[in-house]
């Protein structure tokens, strides 16, 4: 999950751009787009950025088998954490070790703005200019072009 790379860099904390440069090195990401070097990165090789894009402080947990994409002109705030795997809860088994997780893509679309601090979860799909509130945690699809807040997210406007 950790490169050997990322280790070298973090022990140099003064270089917080060696963090940043080995980090997005495994990233898709469009033409000027950009990560943060506080943005904590796993498999970067399925997180997929479109151009004009900024990542800013926060969580992008790709699964070793799912893929976030982040469409064109997104502007994702501090602290957002987007992850593609939840836990597979069932009340019959009594060992939560044992209930195992699954993994979907999470697709999000061109002109989106996601606010401080907010969650998506996994396989859901956000439309062309939605605004996703601060502190919201989204839980079902987003329809192209609304605002939604909350916890759960729901409809604004």
């Amino acid at each position: 999950m950790i490169g050997l790379g990322f280790i070298f860099c973090a022990i140099n904390t003064i270089k917080k751009k060696c963090i940043a440069a080995y980090k997005t090195t495994k990233v898709n990401a469009g033409y000027n787009s950009r990560i943060s070097a506080d943005v904590h990165l796993y498999n970067p090789e399925n997180i997929f950025i479109g151009k004009n894009s900024y990542v800013n402080g926060g969580h992008l947990v790709a699964g070793k088998k799912s893929r976030i994409y982040i469409g064109e002109n997104c502007m994702i705030s501090y602290e957002v954490h987007i992850r593609t795997d939840e836990h597979i809860f069932a009340d019959v088994i009594r060992n939560i070790n044992v209930q195992g997780n699954k993994e979907n893509d999470i697709r999000i679309g061109n002109n989106v703005l996601i606010g401080f601090g907010a969650q998506v979860l996994s396989g859901i799909t956000i439309g062309d200019g939605a605004i996703i509130g601060a502190g919201a945690v989204v839980t079902k699809n987003v329809e192209a072009y609304t605002i939604v807040g909350g916890i759960p997210a729901k409809l604004i406007r």
